[in-house]
């Protein structure tokens, strides 16, 4: 590893464009925070490296809890880039994860008191939590005093992030608008060219294509039974907001112009969309264990050949598909793996398959056991800038295995990575090894600024030259949309939250029960029946809060 590149600063803000992109675009402002001409002769005094980061005199630590994990794979993963940091940044982070719930670990550490200066991966509820139990330190002063990144990276969506008595406590991660897909239908690519590439454009439409295809490959080489669609539990989680999507709900809610939320059960749209998945099953091609699947198991079946179609993330089939069978068939061709296709039910006027959240869909706090949270949020400061998130989402540059370089003010791709990507021939245990995303606390995931096109995602930046990325892109480019008025939580104080987690584990157990039915009608009485007990349990009360905060967000979040 090279030695830290130290420049001596003599003119205030003479390095501040070399913490920009390579390329001449507009520079950031300096990482280490708003300074004034009168402190021109103490700044003339600091170092200040090549990211344009001004180097502490004592090293800062930052220990932070980022859910459930292997504590052993994250040490492991996080090693070179959290050695790159501290030899070039004098920062010194640490991601700490427990093989727990993580849940059960938060309130945990709530009650004992046993927790780290940084929390960070908490959705809104959870985050307001150690907020309601002073937990969470008020950063709005600090953001003030040095956080003029953090400001500007988030425009408009700053203001939303106070408190009602506007005091600031949490910053988003994942935030920003990447316009690529996340979640689609699937379909076995080499299997539907041999069946001469049928069109289809709605549900009803891709399964006959998927149970034609079914009926040509019964089994697979080991002799076990191939279905046409499977699942992983939770189904009513990880497929029906895709599902419901298609038949054009967002996220599982049907939203009126005036900002009226209905839950997919409440609707006609529930009861086609359990039709179709009822009438799978009812011909024998929906694997038994959908509801019971965990990843692992789902995608042994996916990559034994014995599954036709799938509907959810795009990275599920390419992980369970293609990635292994390049490793392990000798005799692998290319058009060997599944491709993402965009459905939409008869009638329907747009599908909505990926949900983004420009806002954010995580949340990082600084809790009251850090001694000096203003450094915190000076590194925050810095790792929220476009070179930042570079930093945190492609790992140290200029090393022997890294995926970028940067030099001189300036960065580039190492080509044969980008190359590996394109070719898709990339092995992502590099990425890990790189510690990709695994230093995140407030970093986004939208197209940076300074080039209008990098994103955090390595592997996401090279889309448009990627093939089988870009005939994805194409394929569901009408899918997308902005979901960051409808991502709403329910406070961890409010005992609504309560009904909440009972209806959604009543849900699943309900909904399994009527896509098993053996009849149409029986699916129709179990639908009616789940759909009673759900409003009975409040799912209506439910509805409600989600409609004032939505139409709240519509009149207030200009």
């Amino acid at each position: 590893m090279k030695k830290s590149l130290m420049l001596l600063v003599t003119v205030v803000f003479s390095f501040t464009a070399l913490a920009g992109c390579g390329g001449g675009s507009k520079p950031e402002q300096e990482a280490g925070g708003d300074k004034t001409q009168s402190d021109s002769s103490q700044i003339s005094e600091k170092k200040v490296n090549e990211f344009g980061w001004e180097m502490p005199d004592k090293t800062i630590e930052i220990n932070f809890y980022s859910g459930q994990d292997n504590p052993d794979k994250v040490n492991k993963y996080q090693a070179e880039l959290q050695k790159y940091i501290l030899e070039k940044f004098n920062v010194k982070l640490h991601n700490i994860v427990y093989d727990v719930d993580q849940k059960e670990k938060l309130n945990l550490m709530l009650a004992s008191g046993d927790y780290p200066e940084v929390i960070t991966g908490l959705n809104e509820s959870q985050a307001q939590q150690w907020v309601n139990q002073g937990k969470a330190v008020e950063i709005g002063q600090y953001v003030d005093q040095s956080g003029a990144n953090i400001k500007s990276q988030l425009e408009t969506w700053y203001k939303s992030y106070p408190s009602q008595d506007g005091k600031l406590y949490m910053l988003p991660k994942y935030w920003g608008l990447l316009p690529i897909p996340d979640n689609s239908a699937h379909i076995r690519n080499d299997w539907y060219v041999a069946m001469g590439s049928p069109s289809f454009e709605t549900p009803e439409q891709y399964y006959d294509i998927l149970k034609q295809m079914q009926a040509a490959h019964p089994k697979n080489a080991k002799g076990e039974k191939t279905y046409a669609l499977s699942g992983i539990a939770p189904v009513t989680t990880n497929m029906v907001p895709t599902l419901a999507g298609m038949w054009g709900l967002q996220n599982g809610y049907k939203v009126s112009p005036e900002g009226d939320m209905t839950h997919w059960v409440n609707t006609e749209e529930g009861l086609e969309l359990t039709k179709f998945m009822n009438q799978i099953y009812r011909d024998g091609l929906l694997d038994p264990d959908t509801f019971v699947n965990k990843f692992d198991e789902w995608k042994a079946k996916f990559s034994s050949e014995r599954i036709m179609g799938h509907i959810g993330p795009w990275w599920q089939s390419w992980n369970a598909g293609h990635e292994v069978w390049q490793k392990t068939n000798k005799d692998w061709k290319e058009d060997q793996r599944y491709v993402q296709v965009a459905l939409k039910a008869a009638g329907v006027e747009k599908s909505y398959l990926s949900p983004k959240n420009a806002r954010g869909g995580t949340f990082t706090i600084i809790t009251d056991k850090a001694k000096h949270p203003e450094d915190i949020v000076k590194w925050m400061n810095f790792s929220i800038t476009d070179m930042g998130t570079r930093l945190m989402g492609w790992g140290a540059p200029n090393q022997p295995d890294s995926v970028w370089k940067f030099e001189n003010g300036k960065w580039s791709w190492v080509e044969e990575a980008k190359q590996a990507i394109i070719n898709a021939t990339w092995n992502y245990d590099k990425s890990d090894t790189l510690g990709q995303t695994y230093l995140m606390l407030v970093e986004g995931q939208g197209t940076m600024k300074d080039d209008g096109k990098s994103t955090l995602w390595f592997d996401q930046n090279f889309n448009n030259e990627a093939k089988w990325k870009k005939v994805m892109n194409d394929n569901l480019k009408d899918t997308i949309y902005d979901n960051s008025l409808g991502s709403i939580t329910i406070p961890a104080n409010d005992p609504l939250l309560i009904t909440q987690q009972q209806i959604d584990d009543q849900l699943e157990t309900l909904w399994a029960k009527t896509v098993m039915s053996k009849t149409e009608d029986e699916m129709t009485n179990n639908f009616n029946v789940l759909k009673d007990k759900l409003n009975r349990a409040g799912l209506h009360d439910i509805e409600k809060y989600r409609s004032d905060v939505y139409k709240d967000r519509m009149k207030n979040w200009k």
